[in-house]
């Protein structure tokens, strides 16, 4: 089960330099030791190499440079290896943006921003950068109080004080609640106020399953609804971009996301 999701990063990656007719190869591969890891990238002269949890943080101290965004952010997720010289990026909050901005101006909306973990600080960055309003609800007041206060967002407190999705333009569910758990969302069924004109729009991070329970309680309501994987898809363009300094083929790429998503079942 923990592969899944690597290996839908892998085939989206490879699909990418298949169609830009690169001979690159991507792979993924555990490490213990996010300084033996960064050496290893100079010493094999790897082009590049994404970032999972947990060592998004930790192998920062051991790159030569750091995007403004990513530092900011705390995170990094992508390394570019540029002669020898490597750069840590943060694609994850691009991914956001790219998906929220296919369905709206993003300047002066009022968003709900569930969780105060790293992806909630790379959404809230993005937002925030975009001029979105953004306030942040957390299980955990004092921990969503202290990323409101870094990012100088505002906070609603716990998520047991959340007023309900149809008093913000978008919601955005950046907690791992959900991931593999179909039957398990952040907000109660009361959260949506039905009603078939919203305007509101509900995206969720989580990517597995595509349309999670939030999503399907968000559409049932009349909301619209932005699945995870539009996310994974634009922060992978991102990284793509960077490795290649081309334009990502995003149609080949969804083409294969789709495809892996549809074998998992």
């Amino acid at each position: 089960m923990a592969a899944r999701p690597y290996r839908l990063a892998v085939e989206i990656h490879n699909g990418a330099y298949r169609e830009l007719g690169l001979d690159y190869t991507f792979v993924y591969f555990g490490i213990t030791d996010p300084a033996a890891g960064i050496e290893a990238i100079r010493t094999l002269g790897i082009r590049g190499m994404n970032v999972s949890m947990p060592f998004k943080s930790a192998v920062i101290p051991f790159l030569d440079h750091i995007d403004p965004a990513a530092r900011t952010i705390g995170a990094v997720n992508t390394i570019d290896n540029r002669n020898g010289v490597l750069t840590g990026y943060n694609t994850d909050y691009i991914g956001a943006l790219r998906a929220l901005e296919e369905q709206t101006d993003l300047a002066g909306t009022r968003v709900a921003l569930l969780g105060a973990g790293g992806a909630a600080r790379a959404v809230g960055y993005g937002l925030a950068d975009k001029r979105a309003l953004v306030t942040v609800f957390n299980r955990s007041a004092e921990s969503g109080r202290l990323l409101a206060q870094q990012l100088d967002l505002d906070c609603g407190g716990s998520l047991h004080r959340f007023p309900g999705c149809s008093e913000f333009d978008i919601v955005v569910n950046s907690t791992s609640v959900g991931f593999q758990e179909p039957d398990e969302s952040p907000l109660a069924e009361h959260m949506f106020e039905s009603t078939l004109s919203s305007n509101t729009i509900v995206m969720d991070v989580v990517f597995l399953p595509p349309r999670t329970r939030l999503l399907q309680l968000a559409q049932a309501s009349g909301y619209r609804t932005v699945e995870g994987t539009r996310m994974l898809l634009h922060q992978a363009c991102g990284q793509v971009e960077l490795y290649t300094d081309c334009r990502a083929p995003i149609q080949a790429m969804e083409e294969v996301m789709q495809r892996e998503i549809s074998k998992m079942g």
